[in-house]
């Protein structure tokens, strides 16, 4: 016959509860889009909430849209905005529903600058019409500055 000896353990075999830290609150990014024009250059703004210190963020928003000669605040339109921040670099896909370009979104890269409170840079996208117009496509700037 055999026999089994238990030990008491030297240490205490439950977990103390994981104490949870406080959160930080994410800082808001605010998006500045400028798509220039022959008549008129169009301005996009919005407040993203999602933006991480590094990482991938996706939200959609109401993006106010206005014109050269509009004031900011007559429209608003739907867009989604993915992306992905990380040391020094940001890179995005706005895509804006309800409007001549909804079929293509904007491609956005940009750079931090030196303080790290905004990204600068530019955005690409393909010809709304390549079979009757054959451009290159359309291109302009984005700002994300830290609120």
């Amino acid at each position: 016959m055999s026999s089994i000896i238990i030990d008491k353990p030297s240490i205490p075999t439950w977990l103390k509860p994981v104490e949870c830290e406080k959160n930080k609150p994410k800082k808001l990014w605010e998006l500045h889009l400028i798509i220039p024009s022959d008549k008129d250059s169009v301005f996009g703004r919005r407040v993203l909430n999602t933006v991480p210190e590094s990482g991938l963020f996706s939200e959609r928003v109401k993006m106010t849209i206005w014109t050269s000669s509009s004031s900011p605040g007559d429209f608003s339109i739907d867009t989604d905005v993915d992306g992905e921040r990380s040391t020094g670099s940001i890179d995005m896909v706005v895509h804006i529903f309800g409007s001549a370009i909804r079929f293509d979104p904007m491609t956005c890269i940009g750079e931090e600058n030196v303080d790290g409170t905004c990204y600068e840079g530019g955005w690409t996208m393909p010809c709304m019409s390549p079979k009757t117009c054959g451009c290159e496509g359309l291109s302009g700037t984005f700002s994300l500055s830290e609120l």
